[in-house]
This record gives structure tokens, sequence and C-alpha cells, in this order.
């Protein structure tokens, strides 16, 4: 009963809540692979943390498209966000034989060389989430528009320190250096401060701090930015591991430090409700896992090559336009991130 609630939740979502978010606890059974039959082809989602929960609701979607298209599928990955672990996991897809990969970039330049040797032997690769370069990919999944999004979150602690012209000091705590996608919301969010200056003339931007999506490292970052700054004001986490950990160590300090950031609605409720979380932005996880499979079928099976112009055919989501990406490659875009607030969050907050 509980997985057919999922399943339903995952294909209903769009219509029933534009692009709600939709996060639970995850069971076993929600990263099992799929076997639609051996002479199917199998598409293969290569996490670069297996036991995110977000990232295992993306699965749920990948898996959700494979299922319909009688596709095999499979989640694979480590433990360890770096490259050296994600490019043993996509040297071993490669010796298998597979037939696509959507690959969650731990780096953008390092997978390059093993990208490559999978796209020459002819296998679909592409990426989502994060980012890996234009030579590694040949189309990429963009969730939400990151420039829009980065800025965001720089807007709201803003509005925890008072808004436009107030006096304040903003944490950045981000995943791992080598993420290019956190890279490129932390620059969005400079981008915002230096194009309004009087908005942010008195406000103090701390360093970047790194916890590398692991929830130690992220507990030991949030603590000494809250030791090392006492009168921090926010802390901006584009993370879901990283602001469930800076929003527990604010609460447990018993400091008066906000947190906005990317979050989970079913993780950060209690601290939307306690006032710790000022707000935090999310998309549909088990769209982009949806979007990412179908993203790989397309190219597998010769309906697009990735290139600017071409149409990707996502079931029920419809049809995508691939476009020029920033760094020169290509991407579709999922959609628009949802605010997530004391407003909204009892809608979300029991579902996942």
């Amino acid at each position: 009963m509980r997985k057919a609630l999922r399943r339903i939740l995952a294909t209903g979502l769009a219509a029933v809540m534009l692009l709600g978010t939709c996060t639970m606890t995850a069971m076993a059974s929600d990263t099992d692979d799929y076997k639609a039959g051996d002479d199917a082809p199998t598409y293969v989602m290569v996490s670069k943390t297996l036991s995110d929960p977000i990232f295992i609701d993306m699965y749920i979607g990948f898996k959700e498209f494979c299922e319909e298209v009688g596709a095999n599928c499979m989640y694979r990955g480590s433990d360890e966000p770096t490259a050296e672990k994600e490019i043993e996991v996509m040297s071993q897809l490669i010796a298998q034989g597979v037939d696509g990969m959507g690959i969650i970039a731990a780096d953008y330049d390092a997978l390059e060389p093993t990208a490559q040797q999978a796209m020459g032997q002819g296998m679909a690769v592409i990426t989502f989430d994060s980012v890996a370069n234009p030579e590694s990919r040949q189309v990429h999944e963009e969730m939400a528009d990151v420039d829009t999004l980065g800025r965001l979150q720089m807007q709201s602690a803003l509005a925890v320190c008072g808004g436009a012209g107030s006096e304040g000091t903003i944490g950045i705590l981000s995943a791992q250096p080598e993420s290019q996608l956190h890279a490129d919301w932390c620059n969005a969010m400079m981008k915002e401060v230096e194009d309004n200056p009087e908005d942010y003339a008195n406000i103090t931007v701390l360093p970047i701090a790194y916890g590398d999506d692991l929830p130690d490292k992220s507990t030991t970052e949030a603590q000494a930015m809250l030791e090392n700054y006492p009168d921090l004001d926010c802390i901006i986490s584009p993370t879901t591991v990283g602001i469930l950990a800076a929003a527990k160590v604010i609460q447990d300090k018993g400091s008066d430090c906000k947190v906005t950031g990317v979050g989970l609605p079913s993780e950060m409720a209690p601290y939307i409700e306690n006032g710790i979380c000022y707000d935090f932005y999310l998309w549909n996880p088990f769209d982009q896992g949806y979007l990412a499979a179908a993203c790989i079928h397309s190219i597998a099976t010769g309906e697009s090559t990735g290139e600017i112009g071409d149409t990707m055919t996502a079931g029920r989501l419809g049809t995508y336009t691939v476009e020029e990406y920033n760094d020169g490659g290509t991407y579709v875009l999922l959609g628009d991130p949802v605010r997530f607030t004391t407003e909204n969050i009892d809608d979300y907050k029991e579902l996942f």
C-alpha cells in the first residue's frame, strides 16, 4: 500500500500540486533494479551519494519512466561523493555493457575520459542535478534555472537580515567544491549581491564553507561558523544535507541565526514551524529522475542526439526542446522551483 501511494504521488504530483516536492523515508524496494527483459535496454542512474533521500526519490521517477518504456534500470553509486568513486562505478557499467547512464556528477571535469569511453562504445550518457563538462555528456537536464535559484536564496537571506539596506552577516554552507551545480548557485548568490550594491551595502557575506554533502562534515562546518561568528544572521545552504545539519546546529546552540537554501519538506518542516528556517526551495525530484531517464531513452533510441533544437519525448511530462547551456553544451530545463514557507509547508510535510 505504501509503495502504491508513492507511485501515485510520483505520477500524479504535477497535476495535483504543480511542481510539488516529494520526498519520504526510503524503502529498500525504492532502489531495487527493475528487470523488463533480457532483450530490453538497460539504463542506469549513477548517484554521487547513494543514501541521499532526494536522489532516491529521483530514482523512483527514473524507474517509473523505464517501466513505462520497457527498459531495465539500476541505481548505482557509492556513499562517498568523489569523482574517483564515481569513475569506478562508471567503469563497471561500461564493462557490463549498459545502454545508457544518467550521472549526478561529483566533478565537472574529472569524469570526461570515462564518459568519453562510454559514449565511444555507443552508450547514451547524460548528466542531471549536477553537471559535467560538455565533453562528458550528450545533454544535461537542469531541474530549475540555476541563476534564478541562486539569487532567490540570497534574497531570502537578505530578508532575514531585515531587507534592503539592512545590516547583517550571511554565511554559505555548500556541498563539495567540485560540484558544478553548487558552485553555480554560489556564483549566482554573489552575482545577486554585486548587481544590487545598495541593497547589500551593509551585508557581510562570509567565505563559503564546504560540508561535502556529508552530514558529519556539514555539522562541523555549521558549528564552526556559529562559533566564529556568534552574531551570524543567516546560513544559506544550497544542499538538502547542509540545510538540515545547519538547522540542527542552530537549534542545539539556541542561536537566533536562521537558515534558507535547498531542502526537503519532510526534513525541514519542524524548522519552518519553530522559525529556524525562514524558507527553502526545491523542485519535483520524481519528475527530475523521470526526465533524466527520458533523456537517456531519447538518445539511446535515436530520437535525438542532444543537439540544439532536438526534441525529447518524456511521457507524462510532454516534450522538451534541447537548448544551449551556459557552458557551451546543451540541456533541457525541467521547470521552476517551489518556495516552501509557513504558508504551504503543511500541504507537504505529511506526504514527503
